[in-house]
C-alpha cells in the first residue's frame, strides 16, 4: 500500500486533524447515495446500466490510500446498510447485495494495489492495460455473483443472459469512473490540467458540437459522432481532463438513449448491452492516447531541462578554458621578461595559442551570437581554422583544396569535433609531429555525398597504427561519423603515409553558387 506521503497534503492534514472522522463520513454517504441511484434506476433498460457505487468505492480506496484503512471500509458498509434499509430490502437481500458489491471492490482493490503507483495513476501507456487487467476480473466476478445472487432482486429481461448483463454493467461503470478518480490531480497541479484559454478549449467545443450533431441526426450511429472529438481531446489534454471527458461521453450516451435522442426504445436488451460494452471499450482509445501524449511531454520536458543544464556546463567549461589560455599567455610573457632573445619564439607560440583558442571555440554545442542562426559555414574554412594552430613556419605543411560545401550550425559542432580530433592525433603521432610532415585535405562533392580525403605524409608514421586505432579518437570517429552523421570512413596505412577517407550524406550540406 502506498505511504501517506503520496496523498495530497490537504487530505492528509484533514485525516490527521480533530475532524478525521469527516472524510470517512463523506465517503460512506457518497457510496450510499450512488448505491441508491443504481437501485432506483433498475427499471429503465438504459438507466439500469448506471451502477456507479462499486467503481466509486474502488477508485477512492486506490487513489486516497488513507480511505483504505478499516474505518473507510466500515464507513462504506454502514452507508450500504443504511441505504438497504431505506430502500426496503430485508437482511437476506442485503447480505446478497453486500456480497456482490464488496466482492467486486475487494477484487479490484487487491489487483490495482498490486501494481505500481505510476500504473495506478495511469501515468504511462501500459497503465491502461493494467487497469483493464483489474477491471476484467472484477467484472467477471460481477457476472458470476450477479447471476447467482441477484436474480430475484433485480429484474432482468428473460432474453438477456444474467452473466452477460452484470458483466457488461460493471465493466462499463468501472471503465467510466475509475480513470477519472485515479487520475484526480493534486491541488498544486490543477492549473496544468485546466484548459484556460480559448485555444485550449477548442477541442471541448468540437466535442460539444459533435454531440449536438449526433442528437440532430439521430439514429444508432449518432453515438459515434463524438468519438473523433474525444481523440482530439486526448491529444490536446492531460490524462485527467481526458478521463473526465470520456465519462461525460458515457453519461451523454445514457442520457441521449434514455430521452430517445437516439432511438433505442424498441431495441432489444442484447443490443443495449452490446452498445454499452462497445462504449466502454471506446473509452480505452482516448486514455491510451492521453497517457502516451503525457509521457512524451514529460520526456520532452526532461530533455529541455538536460539541454539547458548542458548549456550551462558548456558555458562554464568554455569560460575556464579561456582563462587557461590567458594564464598560459601570461606565463609566456613572464618567462621571456628577462630573456629578450626569446621574444620571437614567444610571439610564435602566442600566435599558435590564439589560433588554437579560435579553433577550440568552434567546438560548441550552440552558437550564442545574435543574428547567426541561419548563417552557413564553409567546410574548407572550418578545416583551415582547425588546422591553423599547426602550420609550420614555411606555411606549406598544410594543404586544403578541392570543392567546397556549406554546413549549418548544427553540423558545424560535430564536424569540428571530428577534424579537431584528427588534427590532434596528427600533431601527437602523425605528420604534424614531424618536421618534414605534410597534411593534405581534399574535398570533392557528388550528387548525394561529400567525400573528404585526409592524407598524411611523413617518414616517421610507421608506429601510429596501434595507438590511434585503440584510442579515444577512433571511438569518437565511430560515434560521430557513423552513428550521428550516418556516414562512413576508412583508414589505410602504408610506409610513410596515412589515408583517411570520409564519406558523408549530401543532405548535411548546402551548395551555394561559386560567386559567394
Amino acid at each position: 500500500m502506498p505511504s501517506a506521503g503520496e496523498v495530497d497534503a490537504k487530505v492528509r492534514r484533514l485525516f490527521t486533524s480533530n475532524r478525521a472522522w469527516l472524510p470517512y463520513l463523506m465517503f460512506g454517504a457518497a457510496y450510499a447515495a450512488l448505491f441508491a441511484l443504481g437501485v432506483y434506476t433498475e427499471d429503465n433498460s438504459v438507466l439500469a446500466l448506471a451502477w456507479p457505487a462499486n467503481a466509486f468505492m474502488l477508485g477512492m480506496l486506490v487513489r486516497f490510500p488513507l480511505l483504505a484503512r478499516p474505518p473507510g471500509w466500515i464507513a462504506c458498509l454502514v452507508g450500504f446498510a443504511i441505504a438497504v434499509a431505506i430502500i426496503g430490502y430485508g437482511l437476506p437481500e442485503g447480505v446478497r447485495l453486500g456480497a456482490y458489491n464488496f466482492g467486486i471492490a475487494a477484487i479490484g482493490y487487491i489487483l490495482l494495489t498490486s501494481f505500481s503507483r505510476v500504473d495506478q495513476r495511469l501515468q504511462r501507456p501500459m497503465s491502461v492495460f493494467y487497469l483493464l487487467a483489474a477491471v476484467v476480473p472484477a467484472s467477471l466476478y460481477a457476472g458470476v455473483a450477479g447471476a447467482a445472487l441477484l436474480g430475484s432482486l433485480v429484474s432482468i429481461p428473460d432474453a438477456v443472459n444474467p452473466f452477460r448483463y452484470w458483466f457488461s454493467v460493471e465493466c462499463l461503470n468501472q471503465l467510466a469512473f475509475l480513470p477519472m478518480i485515479l487520475t484526480f490531480p493534486e491541488e498544486k497541479h490543477w492549473p496544468r490540467h485546466l484548459p484556460l484559454t480559448f485555444h485550449e478549449q477548442a477541442p471541448i467545443i468540437v466535442l460539444i458540437l459533435s454531440a449536438a450533431a449526433g442528437v440532430l441526426f439521430g439514429g444508432l450511429a449518432a453515438l459515434a459522432f463524438p468519438v473523433p472529438a474525444l481523440f482530439l481531446c486526448a491529444i490536446s489534454y492531460r490524462v485527467f481532463p481526458t478521463a473526465v471527458l470520456t465519462f461525460v461521453y458515457c453519461a451523454w450516451t445514457i442520457i441521449a438513449t434514455t430521452f430517445d435522442f437516439v432511438e433505442l426504445s424498441n431495441a432489444d436488451h442484447s443490443l443495449v448491452l452490446s452498445i454499452a460494452v462497445g462504449r466502454a471499450l471506446t473509452i480505452l482509445g482516448p486514455l491510451i492516447i492521453a497517457t502516451t501524449t503525457a509521457t512524451r511531454s514529460e520526456v520532452l520536458e526532461q530533455l529541455r531541462y538536460l539541454a539547458a543544464e548542458r548549456e550551462i556546463v558548456s558555458h562554464e567549461l568554455e569560460h575556464r578554458i579561456k582563462n587557461l589560455f590567458a594564464l598560459v599567455n601570461g606565463l609566456i610573457g613572464l618567462s621571456i621578461k628577462d630573456n629578450p632573445d626569446l621574444r620571437p619564439l614567444a610571439d610564435t607560440l602566442r600566435n599558435r595559442l590564439v589560433a588554437l583558442q579560435h579553433a577550440h571555440g568552434l567546438i560548441r554545442s550552440e552558437n550564442t551570437s545574435p543574428g547567426t542562426t541561419s548563417e552557413l559555414t564553409s567546410l574548407k574554412e572550418l578545416i583551415s581554422v582547425l588546422l591553423k594552430p599547426y602550420e609550420g613556419s614555411t606555411g606549406n605543411q598544410l594543404v586544403v583544396d578541392g570543392d567546397d560545401a556549406f554546413i549549418d550550425r548544427g553540423t558545424v559542432t560535430v564536424l569540428a569535433l571530428v577534424f579537431h580530433e584528427l588534427a590532434t592525433n596528427s600533431a601527437k603521432y602523425g605528420a604534424l609531429s614531424e618536421s618534414d610532415g605534410i597534411l593534405e585535405v581534399h574535398i570533392s562533392r557528388k550528387i548525394d555525398e561529400v567525400h573528404i580525403h585526409w592524407v598524411e605524409k611523413s617518414s616517421g608514421l610507421s608506429g601510429q597504427s596501434e595507438i590511434v586505432d585503440s584510442g579515444f579518437g577512433s571511438k569518437l570517429l565511430d560515434l560521430t561519423i557513423k552513428s550521428q552523421l550516418r556516414g562512413i570512413y576508412t583508414r589505410n596505412r602504408k610506409e610513410g603515409r596515412v589515408d583517411i577517407d570520409i564519406s558523408l550524406p549530401g543532405k548535411l550540406f548546402h551548395y551555394l553558387p561559386a560567386s559567394r
